[in-house]
């Protein structure tokens, strides 16, 4: 099975949730594309950036978490699906902001060019992320 590329997808994406929980963004890092870009929905609803592109985006998006979410931030990945050339991930996200506890059911989208991530959207239903991995 490690030969598949379906499974490697996963693995990569799988790497970046554990990167993600040890907050670890150089570890995290090692899987992106220099252009890959980040639309993380909960975390640009409170900074109103919708879109982190590149590694300095990326290291963006840490601190942004890290000031947004700072009572802390958990992803919860559940099932993992390779599509059409993505890697879809169903799960919730828990959290503490400064109005209170934040729980939500969503849905990434992770896309890859060869080995390296080039995108991630974050969907906050089943059907919009599968209609948009199909159409990629």
């Amino acid at each position: 099975m490690a030969d598949d590329p379906r499974q490697r997808q996963i693995e990569t994406v799988k790497a970046v949730y554990d990167a993600f929980a040890r907050r670890d963004v150089d570890a995290a890092i090692v899987h992106f594309a220099p252009d890959f870009e980040l639309r993380p929905g909960g975390t640009s609803a409170v900074t109103g950036r919708q879109v982190y592109r590149g590694y300095d985006g990326i290291r963006d998006y840490y601190e942004d978490a890290v000031r947004v979410w700072a009572a802390g931030i958990e992803l919860e990945p559940t099932d993992y699906r390779a599509v059409a050339g993505s890697v879809v991930v169903f799960g919730r996200v828990h959290g503490v902001t400064e109005q209170g506890p934040f729980e939500s059911e969503v849905v990434w989208v992770w896309r890859s060019r060869g080995e390296l991530l080039v995108s991630c959207q974050v969907y906050a239903t089943r059907q919009a992320a599968l209609a948009a991995a199909q159409a990629g």
